[in-house]
């Protein structure tokens, strides 16, 4: 580990950028995510008799787990395409995702339809924006 940082300090801190911007994003996403099931009228049907709480700690261990891996390989596109190829990048994959999911799924504004675009707009916001601030300031 020190032998990276040493050898490329760039990279360990887009890395390390990257990282804080996808666990930024997963705690959010879960409070979106737990606030919408909190508020919902109707629960979603899974068979399973799981209260709210322990519901909420797996779930914030499954979205720290794929956020921040996904910061980390956010960090390391970060470091190789440099910032305005970067943006440009995460600009069009978010486009790419909210236009999928609205063709498939319609402009449904429900718990779920606002959860997942407030979390698409927190992610948009890390990756084009936290992160490469981060990283240019390590």
């Amino acid at each position: 580990m020190i032998a990276l940082i040493e050898a490329e300090p760039s990279l360990f801190a887009a890395v390390l950028a990257g990282w804080v911007s996808g666990f930024a994003v997963a705690l959010a996403g879960t409070g979106y995510l737990m606030f919408g099931l909190s508020r919902a009228k109707v629960r979603p049907p899974t068979g399973l008799n799981v209260s709210l709480p322990i519901f909420g700690i797996v779930a914030v261990n499954a979205f720290v787990i794929a956020w921040t891996l996904a910061g980390i390989f956010a960090g390391v596109a970060y470091h190789l395409a440099g910032q305005p190829r970067f943006t440009a990048g995460v600009a069009a994959i978010h486009l790419l995702a909210a236009l999928v999911y609205t063709v498939a799924r319609g402009w449904q504004l429900g718990w779920e339809g606002r959860a997942i675009w407030a979390t698409w707009l927190t992610s948009l916001a890390a990756f084009s924006g936290l992160l490469p601030f981060l990283a240019a300031r390590a």
